[in-house]
């Protein structure tokens, strides 16, 4: 895996060389993922848009995210908001918090089982499908896409597990791009601990628990994977059918995604 050393933004790496189920591998330079861009540096930016040529960005953060801490502008960049939650694009927020935990505006401390459940509801589903039509209409003309939620973990997630998924990466290397979001997550437990120990309303004990229980965790693609399952049949059926991905467009972007 191709991680990105950057001076303001963490968690950046290239998801492709991935290998697939048909002995092929994933392209790499095409396809990265991250945490959001707002304390991105001049530096950061020469290396992502300059030398590693990213000519779109896609952000799938609530407006109220975005808002708050607004990606960089870089010339000739094109950017697309596709928040997966969000009331005025979207029609629907999450707002359910863990139990303990308070609400500090619009953040939550959510139970992440239950909020990777969530995420197979039919209007985020809508936005799921967005972002992945973006994604593929860029890299199927050689342009660079990165990806991004707040942290890089779950909403990326699901975007680049779905990525991986049409481009035919098995199951068990999809988990491990997932679960390598890790490694910049730990880096970071201190500013993840302070941010949870708000939302705990000073509870020390429960602001640690929140931290370890928002790790990145083979049991939160398990409850994505159990709800796609159980609201659209399978995950082939939910490529297909929700997502818009026949025989014919998967060996189209499996054709030019990979070698």
């Amino acid at each position: 895996m191709r991680t990105i050393q950057l001076q303001g933004v963490d968690n950046v790496r290239d998801y492709g060389g991935w290998p697939t189920t048909d002995g092929l591998a994933i392209k790499e330079g095409l396809l990265f993922r991250g945490s959001a861009l707002a304390n991105a540096t001049a530096q950061d930016c020469k290396t992502l848009f300059d030398e590693l040529g990213i000519a779109c960005v896609v952000d799938l953060r609530c407006g109220w995210e975005l808002e708050a801490k607004p990606d960089i502008e870089h010339p000739g960049i094109e950017y697309y908001h596709i928040p997966f939650y969000d009331q005025e694009i979207v029609g629907i927020d999450y707002t359910a918090r863990a139990e303990g935990t308070i609400a500090i505006g619009h953040d939550v401390a959510c139970n992440p089982e239950h909020f990777y459940r969530s995420l197979a509801n039919p209007l985020t589903v809508g936005q799921m499908r967005k972002g992945v039509d973006t994604v593929f209409s860029h890299v199927l003309q050689g342009l660079p896409v990165y990806v991004h939620c707040s942290g890089g973990k779950d909403r990326a997630g699901i975007l680049t597990l779905l990525v991986l998924t049409i481009l035919g990466a098995s199951r068990e290397d999809i988990l491990g791009d997932y679960l390598y979001t890790n490694v910049s997550r730990d880096k970071n437990y201190p500013k993840m601990f302070e941010r949870f120990l708000k939302l705990a309303a000073g509870n020390v004990t429960l602001a640690h628990e929140l931290v370890e229980s928002h790790r990145a965790r083979a049991e939160n693609i398990d409850a994505f994977w159990d709800a796609i399952a159980d609201q659209y049949g399978s995950a082939e059926s939910f490529v297909r059918e929700q997502l818009g991905f026949d025989d014919d467009r998967i060996a189209l972007v499996r054709n030019r995604c990979t070698a």
